[in-house]
């Protein structure tokens, strides 16, 4: 790929990400499913703690890694259709690594309210590590790991 191609592959991966976010936080489901691969990867393990490992409350998404577009946003729904969420993605590191295959790191902030009574739920930072495949003329998220860097629950 010459220089173009590249940053409009980045740029397309940095559009594609904030795709991401919007549509989680405004409940736009078909939009959210749409960002992923059929064959994608999703491992939120540390959603709820630091490392994936975590005792109490937390360890609640030591489990949580999710195979299929489809599976992965009916998670995601089914995690946050009941409250309000902020999530903000920014920092973004994309590396072309072909026409069709990049990777890349997006730091990110969460924080999550009940919808019921807007009791906080968890405020967090960290990084997304992903990987992208070009397909039917667009980029989509082919897996997905959630790291946290810090993490508030309650």
């Amino acid at each position: 790929m010459d220089a173009y191609d590249q940053l409009l592959a980045i740029e397309q991966i940095k559009q594609l990400k904030a795709r991401y976010f919007r549509c989680m936080d405004t409940k736009d489901w078909a939009g959210l499913r749409a960002v992923f691969c059929d064959d994608a990867v999703f491992d939120a393990r540390s959603s709820l703690n630091m490392d994936g490992t975590g005792e109490g409350a937390g360890a609640e998404s030591n489990d949580w890694v999710y195979h299929g577009g489809e599976v992965i946003a009916a998670f995601v729904r089914d995690a946050v259709s009941t409250r309000r969420t902020v999530h903000h993605g920014h920092c973004h590191e994309v590396e072309i690594l072909s026409a069709t295959e990049a990777r890349g790191v997006i730091a990110m902030e969460d924080k999550v309210w009940e919808l019921a009574d807007g009791s906080p739920v968890l405020h967090g930072c960290g990084h997304y590590h992903e990987t992208y495949r070009h397909e039917n003329g667009m980029w989509r998220i082919l897996s997905s790991r959630l790291t946290r860097l810090y993490l508030k629950l309650g």
